[in-house]
């Protein structure tokens, strides 16, 4: 009994996690207005925007997880507001 009941929690824990995980997809509407905002302002982004552009490449080519990883990048260098 209780070996059943800790594989279902196994089970629902594994199933659960991939939920958890940002697609490239959901990144990219994130960080999309950021990056129109400072294009509107004139700013620069270097890394950020280089990672940005990397990452929406990967994402058009079919790579999502070089797409997720190019975004996550874009994300952490993005200049706080």
């Amino acid at each position: 009994m209780r070996t059943t009941i800790r594989l279902a929690a196994i089970a629902v824990v594994l199933l659960a996690l991939p939920a958890w995980a940002q697609t490239a997809t959901e990144l990219k509407k994130e960080l999309l207005p950021k990056v129109k905002k400072a294009q509107a302002e004139g700013k620069d982004l270097g890394e950020a925007g280089e990672e940005y552009k990397a990452g929406d490449k990967s994402l058009m080519d079919g790579m999502q997880d070089e797409a997720v990883a190019h975004f996550k990048k874009a994300k952490e260098l993005m200049p706080k507001e």
